[in-house]
Protein backbone atom coordinates (compact mmCIF):
# COMPACT_ATOMS: atom_id res chain seq x y z
CA UNK A 1 0.00 0.00 0.00
CA UNK A 2 2.81 2.43 0.88
CA UNK A 3 4.57 1.70 -2.43
CA UNK A 4 1.35 2.33 -4.40
CA UNK A 5 0.84 5.63 -2.56
CA UNK A 6 4.43 6.61 -3.33
CA UNK A 7 3.96 5.82 -7.05
CA UNK A 8 0.74 7.88 -7.10
CA UNK A 9 2.54 10.87 -5.55
CA UNK A 10 5.41 10.49 -8.05
CA UNK A 11 2.93 10.39 -10.95
CA UNK A 12 1.32 13.64 -9.81
CA UNK A 13 4.72 15.33 -9.27
CA UNK A 14 5.86 14.06 -12.69
CA UNK A 15 2.75 15.51 -14.39
CA UNK A 16 3.28 18.87 -12.63
CA UNK A 17 6.87 19.45 -13.80
CA UNK A 18 5.90 18.55 -17.37
CA UNK A 19 2.94 20.90 -17.17
CA UNK A 20 5.20 23.74 -15.93
CA UNK A 21 7.56 23.24 -18.89
CA UNK A 22 4.79 23.24 -21.52
CA UNK A 23 1.92 25.38 -20.17
CA UNK A 24 3.65 28.71 -20.88
CA UNK A 25 3.77 27.77 -24.57
CA UNK A 26 0.00 27.16 -24.86
CA UNK A 27 -2.91 29.56 -25.20
CA UNK A 28 -6.41 29.34 -23.79
CA UNK A 29 -8.87 27.87 -26.28
CA UNK A 30 -6.30 25.84 -28.23
CA UNK A 31 -7.27 22.42 -29.53
CA UNK A 32 -4.49 20.10 -28.32
CA UNK A 33 -3.59 16.48 -28.99
CA UNK A 34 -1.66 14.74 -26.21
CA UNK A 35 0.22 12.13 -28.22
CA UNK A 36 1.10 9.11 -26.08
CA UNK A 37 -1.04 10.42 -23.23
CA UNK A 38 -0.73 7.36 -20.97
CA UNK A 39 -2.96 7.75 -17.92
CA UNK A 40 -3.90 11.35 -18.87
CA UNK A 41 -2.30 12.79 -15.70
CA UNK A 42 -0.36 15.31 -17.81
CA UNK A 43 -3.49 16.31 -19.78
CA UNK A 44 -5.46 16.75 -16.58
CA UNK A 45 -2.73 18.91 -15.05
CA UNK A 46 -2.37 20.97 -18.23
CA UNK A 47 -6.12 21.58 -18.47
CA UNK A 48 -6.16 22.97 -14.91
CA UNK A 49 -3.22 25.29 -15.64
CA UNK A 50 -4.34 26.62 -19.05
CA UNK A 51 -8.05 27.34 -18.94
CA UNK A 52 -10.12 26.61 -22.03
CA UNK A 53 -7.84 23.99 -23.59
CA UNK A 54 -9.67 21.35 -25.60
CA UNK A 55 -7.56 18.23 -25.09
CA UNK A 56 -7.73 14.87 -26.83
CA UNK A 57 -5.43 12.10 -25.66
CA UNK A 58 -4.30 9.26 -27.90
CA UNK A 59 -2.28 6.19 -26.96
CA UNK A 60 -1.76 2.50 -27.68
CA UNK A 61 -2.72 1.65 -24.07
CA UNK A 62 -6.05 2.34 -22.35
CA UNK A 63 -6.56 5.46 -20.27
CA UNK A 64 -9.09 6.18 -17.51
CA UNK A 65 -12.09 8.37 -18.31
CA UNK A 66 -11.50 11.97 -17.28
CA UNK A 67 -14.14 14.68 -17.50
CA UNK A 68 -13.68 17.09 -20.43
CA UNK A 69 -10.77 15.14 -21.94
CA UNK A 70 -11.43 12.89 -24.93
CA UNK A 71 -9.40 9.70 -25.18
CA UNK A 72 -8.87 7.57 -28.27
CA UNK A 73 -6.97 4.30 -28.28
CA UNK A 74 -5.21 3.56 -31.57
CA UNK A 75 -2.90 0.96 -33.09
CA UNK A 76 0.30 3.03 -33.11
CA UNK A 77 0.29 3.55 -36.90
CA UNK A 78 -1.51 6.34 -38.71
CA UNK A 79 -3.27 8.72 -36.33
CA UNK A 80 -7.08 8.59 -36.71
CA UNK A 81 -7.39 12.33 -37.45
CA UNK A 82 -7.49 14.51 -40.56
CA UNK A 83 -4.60 16.82 -41.49
CA UNK A 84 -4.46 19.92 -39.29
CA UNK A 85 -7.11 18.72 -36.81
CA UNK A 86 -5.31 20.20 -33.78
CA UNK A 87 -3.71 23.59 -33.20
CA UNK A 88 -0.90 21.95 -31.25
CA UNK A 89 0.33 18.41 -30.63
CA UNK A 90 2.19 17.77 -27.38
CA UNK A 91 4.18 14.67 -26.57
CA UNK A 92 6.24 13.85 -23.50
CA UNK A 93 8.93 11.15 -23.67
CA UNK A 94 6.99 9.11 -26.25
CA UNK A 95 8.90 8.95 -29.55
CA UNK A 96 11.57 6.56 -28.26
CA UNK A 97 8.71 4.09 -27.55
CA UNK A 98 7.52 4.11 -31.18
CA UNK A 99 8.49 1.54 -33.83
CA UNK A 100 9.92 4.39 -35.91
CA UNK A 101 10.34 7.70 -34.07
CA UNK A 102 10.55 9.77 -37.27
CA UNK A 103 7.42 8.23 -38.80
CA UNK A 104 5.51 8.82 -35.54
CA UNK A 105 6.74 12.42 -35.41
CA UNK A 106 5.64 12.99 -39.03
CA UNK A 107 2.14 11.83 -38.05
CA UNK A 108 2.10 14.40 -35.25
CA UNK A 109 3.19 17.10 -37.70
CA UNK A 110 0.47 16.01 -40.14
CA UNK A 111 -2.38 16.40 -37.62
CA UNK A 112 -1.00 19.69 -36.19
CA UNK A 113 -2.21 22.93 -37.70
CA UNK A 114 0.51 25.12 -36.14
CA UNK A 115 3.14 23.22 -34.18
CA UNK A 116 4.38 20.22 -32.22
CA UNK A 117 5.78 20.64 -28.71
CA UNK A 118 7.61 17.69 -27.23
CA UNK A 119 10.07 16.57 -24.59
CA UNK A 120 12.32 13.68 -25.49
CA UNK A 121 15.38 11.91 -24.10
CA UNK A 122 18.36 12.67 -26.34
CA UNK A 123 21.40 10.41 -26.62
CA UNK A 124 24.55 12.54 -26.34
CA UNK A 125 26.74 9.64 -27.49
CA UNK A 126 26.48 5.96 -28.45
CA UNK A 127 27.82 5.08 -25.00
CA UNK A 128 24.61 6.39 -23.43
CA UNK A 129 22.22 4.11 -25.33
CA UNK A 130 22.56 1.07 -23.04
CA UNK A 131 22.10 3.07 -19.79
CA UNK A 132 19.17 4.91 -21.43
CA UNK A 133 17.55 1.57 -22.27
CA UNK A 134 17.93 0.46 -18.66
CA UNK A 135 16.43 3.71 -17.30
CA UNK A 136 13.53 3.51 -19.75
CA UNK A 137 12.84 -0.09 -18.73
CA UNK A 138 13.13 0.79 -15.02
CA UNK A 139 10.62 3.66 -15.24
CA UNK A 140 8.09 1.73 -17.33
CA UNK A 141 8.24 -1.93 -16.26
CA UNK A 142 5.95 -1.39 -13.25
CA UNK A 143 3.10 0.25 -15.21
CA UNK A 144 -0.20 -1.66 -15.25
CA UNK A 145 -0.33 -1.93 -19.06
CA UNK A 146 2.82 -2.88 -20.95
CA UNK A 147 4.49 0.12 -22.56
CA UNK A 148 6.24 -0.56 -25.89
CA UNK A 149 9.97 -0.55 -25.12
CA UNK A 150 11.50 -0.11 -28.57
CA UNK A 151 14.36 2.10 -27.29
CA UNK A 152 14.46 4.30 -30.42
CA UNK A 153 16.54 7.03 -28.82
CA UNK A 154 17.78 9.70 -31.22
CA UNK A 155 20.54 12.27 -31.13
CA UNK A 156 20.07 16.03 -31.31
CA UNK A 157 21.53 15.97 -34.83
CA UNK A 158 18.98 13.34 -35.94
CA UNK A 159 16.11 15.46 -34.64
CA UNK A 160 17.50 18.61 -36.25
CA UNK A 161 17.83 16.78 -39.58
CA UNK A 162 14.20 15.66 -39.30
CA UNK A 163 13.07 19.25 -38.63
CA UNK A 164 15.05 20.46 -41.64
CA UNK A 165 13.72 17.70 -43.91
CA UNK A 166 10.13 18.57 -42.93
CA UNK A 167 10.81 22.33 -43.31
CA UNK A 168 9.85 23.05 -39.70
CA UNK A 169 11.00 26.12 -37.80
CA UNK A 170 12.40 25.54 -34.31
CA UNK A 171 10.77 28.03 -31.93
CA UNK A 172 12.16 26.56 -28.71
CA UNK A 173 14.97 24.11 -28.12
CA UNK A 174 16.15 23.84 -24.56
CA UNK A 175 17.75 21.27 -22.31
CA UNK A 176 15.61 20.22 -19.37
CA UNK A 177 17.15 20.46 -15.91
CA UNK A 178 17.40 16.92 -14.66
CA UNK A 179 19.49 15.75 -11.70
CA UNK A 180 20.28 12.53 -13.61
CA UNK A 181 21.87 14.51 -16.47
CA UNK A 182 25.33 14.10 -14.91
CA UNK A 183 24.99 10.33 -15.46
CA UNK A 184 25.42 8.77 -18.93
CA UNK A 185 21.66 8.42 -19.44
CA UNK A 186 20.98 11.02 -22.12
CA UNK A 187 19.52 14.47 -21.61
CA UNK A 188 15.94 15.67 -21.79
CA UNK A 189 15.17 18.35 -24.37
CA UNK A 190 12.06 20.41 -24.95
CA UNK A 191 11.31 21.32 -28.57
CA UNK A 192 8.66 23.58 -30.07
CA UNK A 193 8.66 23.16 -33.83
CA UNK A 194 6.37 25.25 -36.02
CA UNK A 195 4.91 24.57 -39.46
Amino acid sequence: MIILDLFEKLKVKNALWKEREISSLLNSGEKVLDYGCGDLMFSKSLKKKVKGLKITGVDVVDAPKIKDITFIKYDGGKLPFKNGTFDTVVSIYVFHHCKDAEVAFKECVRVAKKRVIFIEAIARSDKEILPMKFMDWFFNVWKPEPIPLTFKFRTLKQWENTFKKLKLKVGVRKAINNPLAVLPVGKGYLFEVKK
